[in-house]
């Protein structure tokens, strides 16, 4: 049987995590999280950088453990011992990676407007084939454009961070102070944590690269811990560089707002030059989680929980290739049923649900099996806090996400009944 090529060293992982994580939640939503929650953006981004530095800290040791590409569905088939629960965890991080690439698929369209002025669908599309061809090219291929994409990407933010800060502090102390001090009550900062979250999440896709890793055991805990690092003191830097620069009801109204972070300092940068970092950072984002996505579908194939067929690997490319084919369909269809804002709420409701079963799994695990020698270890609260955070955050999601989740849920509950058998038989692989 043809298995999945391992080619991936710790640093590469941890520049698909970073070039994961960062992208377009920075590029495109932190506007709208402003929008949310005011001056106190900046603590929405914290509250997300707490969930995700928890999550991450559940899914490095769970990656220690089972070193599969089915991700969170492998963790849940492990600690629950039951089908349906590991089958609708590994079909909501599916469906996240799946609305995760529509949605930047749809802000690509906000810095593509700087050089061409085409639908914005007709964007989106042309960026989710581009993306799905480089998924099925290779993931040696993938790892090494998600390099040159980082790259350029950790660059853009960087810029925006030393041209908005510098500029700021040459600006009167109190006006900045005032710049920041929180204007919204803790239900709004909240509800810009919901958003905000969608800017962190891509650490977990980490985990469904273990079949692909050369040393998954060390490296996938490494990498995720490394990943959420960096990108959180990227993330609040750049925050407060827009929040010191721009008032919140211009970062609100901008659908490029790093953009126009430099636009507002008088940095010689025109549109044009900054504009494509951007472009490769959104499609950065766009082409990691559709790699994600295919390789899910795949670990969810190989374990029964989905058609046979999904998978099936190239014989030459070695790359999940229907599952590639099928993530892009789905893709395209999501990019029809809603706008950026919306699709990143559903996408955090959705993996915010799963990482709340993962915080569950390895509570469970811990309590069940031995830890062997080797196996990565976080303190015993993790999971506890974990659980909490994710609730607290679920509950400020709005009815619409909550709608296209139930959604979700219904459709992998009708697929789960058509594969009960075969989604019962293997769990004998855990």
């Amino acid at each position: 049987m043809t298995q999945l090529s391992r080619q991936l060293g710790l640093w590469t992982l941890i520049f698909y995590g970073v070039g994961d994580i960062l992208g377009a939640g920075i590029y495109a939503l932190v506007g709208k999280v402003v929008g949310i929650a005011g001056s106190s953006a900046w603590l929405s981004f914290l509250l997300s950088a707490l969930l995700a530095s928890v999550t991450g800290l559940t899914y490095a040791e769970l990656s220690s453990r089972i070193p599969k590409s089915g991700g969170a569905a492998s963790f849940c088939a492990r600690a629950f011992e039951n089908p349906l629960v590991s089958y609708l965890v590994g079909f909501f991080v599916l469906a996240s990676g799946i609305t995760s690439s529509a949605t930047v698929s749809l802000a690509f369209y906000g810095y593509l407007r700087v050089f061409l002025e085409v639908p914005q669908m007709a964007a989106a599309i042309g960026l989710i084939l581009l993306m799905s061809f480089i998924s099925f090219w290779g993931i040696r291929e993938s790892a090494r454009v998600n390099n040159l994409f980082t790259s350029i990407e950790v660059f853009g933010i960087v810029l925006v961070i030393v041209v908005g800060l510098s500029y700021a502090f040459r600006q009167n102390a109190s006006e900045l102070l005032s710049r920041i001090v929180p204007s919204s009550g803790f239900l709004p900062i909240l509800s810009g944590a919901t958003l905000a979250f969608y800017a962190f999440m891509g650490f977990e896709d980490l985990a469904n690269l273990a079949e692909e890793a050369k040393n998954p055991t060390r490296d996938i805990p490494r990498a995720i811990l490394i990943s959420v690092s960096v990108t959180t003191i990227f993330y609040l830097a750049a925050v407060f560089a827009v929040l010191w620069v721009m008032t919140p009801a211009e970062a609100t109204q901008s659908t490029t707002p790093l953009l126009d972070v430099l636009k507002k300092t008088g940095f010689p940068m025109p549109a044009w030059g900054f504009a494509p970092i951007a472009l490769f950072a959104v499609c950065n984002t766009g082409l990691a989680n559709l790699i994600m996505a295919s390789r899910l579908l795949y670990g969810m194939s190989d374990q029964g929980l989905l058609p046979k067929p999904l998978a099936e690997i190239h014989s030459s490319r070695r790359t999940p290739w229907v599952a590639v084919l099928v993530a892009m369909g789905l893709c395209i269809l999501l990019v029809l049923t809603g706008g950026v804002k919306i699709m990143a709420q559903t996408t955090s409701l959705l993996l915010i649900s799963a990482f709340l079963m993962v915080h569950w799994s390895l509570i469970k695990i811990r309590h069940r099996e031995p830890t062997s020698p080797g196996i990565f270890r976080v303190p015993k609260i993790v999971p506890y806090v974990g659980i909490v955070v994710c609730m607290v955050l679920a509950i400020q999601s709005p009815l619409q996400a909550f709608f296209r989740m139930i959604v979700a849920l219904t459709v992998g509950l009708i697929l789960y009944f058509f594969f009960k058998s075969r989604a019962r038989s293997s769990l004998n692989s855990f």
